[in-house]
């Protein structure tokens, strides 16, 4: 009997011993190799990525693992633990586009990535961004409305500032600037200054010495055509005269709310292409840049052979894409050619219409996407420098009821 107890004892133990190491087994992180590869942007050729920061935020722990390489392979095999990660990417990119090298920033991001087993593969989409980015073009309203009798309208024509950003941000000193050239039409403009400038004719500043005009973090400035109740002018229209800035059309298109501040015509007047045909950008001009110096200094004088085969001659205003903040190029599906920006600051392209003077497009505005809205109700954009992904093409104006 006694020897049965001790025999049972030991059973006990020995059991004891077992589930205590099962315990601390079964407690222990297991880890596992993980192997990232990305996928470049479309119709880059030529690629190198250097500099690349990839990060994981393990998503029940807040537990951050950083890696800092120089070469996609050296993110063949990383060791990490278990869990549910958001993944990010940035670094460096040179390619080629249209015979011209760039240099750019990419960045990727990859949400709720489950790491388990041994060997655990991700694939990351990239896209090029502009470290510029904090205020954007949420809205361009190009196309107009048509009058009960079928004429054009232009006077409610507006676009859009948004602050993307969790900052306080400033007005002051912002151009908003049409391209230069067509989207439709591609001549071998000589010199090419694409990978440096964007080719500007007709320009607006915004008022402002350098910190008058806030925009709160969420927030817009609505610039209008002619900021006042264009339905007394057209009835198939909408008012405007909530508007914070209005534009300067000159001729008998323009009408004045003197309640409502101008923007500067620093070159032409923005009336803005209705078909969609040209690219906008959004930038700002270095402090203490006056509109003279800045026409007198960036003068661009250019070369093409046009259809004729005659060289031909004419210039416009370069704006350095290191000022540029935000840019959207616009044509339509059956005349598109070329876009008017270098890539990294807008690959693709949006529109209104899908066929050349589509009747369908009146009344239609290219809309950013909402990408989600903070507990605090500040919504936040989408901003791939991708307008093919980031607008919705042919949305209702927000401003039309």
């Amino acid at each position: 009997m006694r020897h049965t107890k001790l025999f049972s004892l030991a059973i006990t133990f020995g059991g004891l011993l077992f589930a205590a190491s099962c315990s601390k087994e079964d407690l222990a992180v297991k880890n596992s190799t993980v192997g990232v590869t990305f996928t470049n942007p479309a119709n880059l050729k030529e690629v190198k990525t250097s500099a690349l920061t990839v990060t994981f935020k393990e998503v029940n722990s807040g537990t951050v693992s950083t890696f800092n390489v120089n070469s996609a392979s050296e993110l063949s095999s990383l060791n990490l633990p278990e869990g549910s990660y958001d993944v990010s990417l940035e670094g460096d990119i040179e390619y080629k586009l249209d015979e011209t090298i760039y240099k750019s920033k990419i960045r990727g991001v990859k949400s709720g990535v489950k790491i388990t087993g041994g060997n655990v593969a991700i694939d990351i989409p990239l896209f090029l961004y502009n470290v510029n980015a904090g205020l954007v073009l949420k809205e361009i309203f190009f196309t107009g409305t048509r009058t009960p009798e079928n004429k054009l309208y232009h006077g409610d024509k507006y676009f859009i500032v948004y602050n993307n950003s969790e900052d306080t941000l400033y007005t002051d000193g912002l151009i908003y600037a049409e391209a230069q050239f067509l989207t439709t039409t591609k001549y071998d403009y000589t010199p090419n200054i694409m990978a440096e400038a964007f080719t500007a004719n007709n320009i607006v500043l915004f008022p402002g010495s350098g910190k008058e005009h806030e925009i709160l973090p969420g927030k817009q400035v609505v610039v209008a055509a002619n900021a006042i109740d264009n339905r007394e002018l057209n009835p198939n229209s909408f008012d405007l005269r909530n508007a914070d800035y209005e534009l300067n059309l000159g001729g008998t298109i323009d009408v004045d709310n003197p309640q409502v501040p101008d923007l500067v015509n620093v070159n032409g007047a923005m009336i803005m292409h209705d078909r969609g045909f040209r690219s906008y950008v959004l930038a700002r001009l270095p402090q203490g840049t006056t509109p003279g110096d800045f026409i007198a200094e960036n003068h661009y004088e250019y070369t093409y052979i046009g259809a004729t085969g005659k060289v031909m001659t004419n210039d416009g205003v370069k704006i350095p894409n290191t000022w540029i903040l935000d840019a959207v190029n616009l044509s339509v599906q059956s005349e598109f050619v070329w876009t008017l920006t270098a890539p990294s600051l807008d690959i693709s392209w949006t529109y209104c219409g899908k066929v050349n003077s589509d009747a369908t497009r009146y009344g239609k505005s290219v809309r950013r996407k909402v990408v989600y809205t903070n507990p605090d109700g500040r919504v936040v954009l989408l901003d791939n420098n991708d307008s093919a992904k980031d607008f919705e093409a042919e949305s209702k104006p927000s401003l039309m009821p």
